[in-house]
C-alpha cells in the first residue's frame, strides 16, 4: 500500500511539473539531406496538465506550443530551416474521470530535422546557374 501511494505521488508530481524532453541525433555520417543541407534530428516530447482538456494550465503541451519550443531548439543548433516529419498529441481525459475532465494530462511529440546550412548544389540549381551564365554571355 505504501509503495502504491509513493508511486501515485511521484506520478502526480511529474504531471504537475510541465516539462519538455528533448533528444538530438546530429551524426549523419557525413550525409546531407536531399537539398544538400547539414541536418540534426530533434525529437521533443512535452508533458503538461491542461485545464478543461484544452486550456494550458501547468506547462503547454498544445501542438502550437510544442512547435514553438521545437523551433527554439532548432535555432539553438544553428538551423536556418526546419522540416517537421511527425507530430502527435495524446490527451488523457479518460484516465481518471471526472478529475481528468478538469485537470487533463497531455503529451505532445514533435520530431523533425534542423537544417543547418543550405547548399545550392542541387541538380536544379546547377542547371539554373548554367542557364543564367549562358544568358549573360
Amino acid at each position: 500500500m505504501r509503495y502504491a501511494q509513493q508511486l501515485a505521488n511521484t506520478l502526480l508530481l511529474l504531471c504537475l511539473s510541465g516539462c519538455a524532453l528533448t533528444s538530438k541525433a546530429p551524426d549523419f555520417n557525413g550525409l546531407k539531406d536531399v537539398e544538400g543541407s547539414d541536418a540534426v534530428h530533434i525529437n521533443m516530447t512535452k508533458v503538461a496538465v491542461h485545464f478543461g482538456i484544452v486550456v494550458p494550465f501547468i506547462g503547454d503541451a498544445s501542438l502550437e506550443g510544442a512547435v514553438r519550443d521545437f523551433t527554439k531548439e532548432a535555432k539553438k543548433e544553428g538551423a536556418e530551416r526546419v522540416r517537421i516529419v511527425q507530430s502527435d498529441e495524446t490527451t488523457l481525459w479518460w484516465i481518471l474521470p471526472p478529475i481528468s475532465f478538469v485537470l487533463t494530462p497531455r503529451f505532445t511529440n514533435v520530431a523533425g530535422e534542423a537544417l543547418l546550412a543550405f547548399n545550392d548544389t542541387t541538380p536544379q540549381k546547377e542547371a539554373e546557374s548554367k542557364a543564367d551564365a549562358q544568358k549573360a554571355d
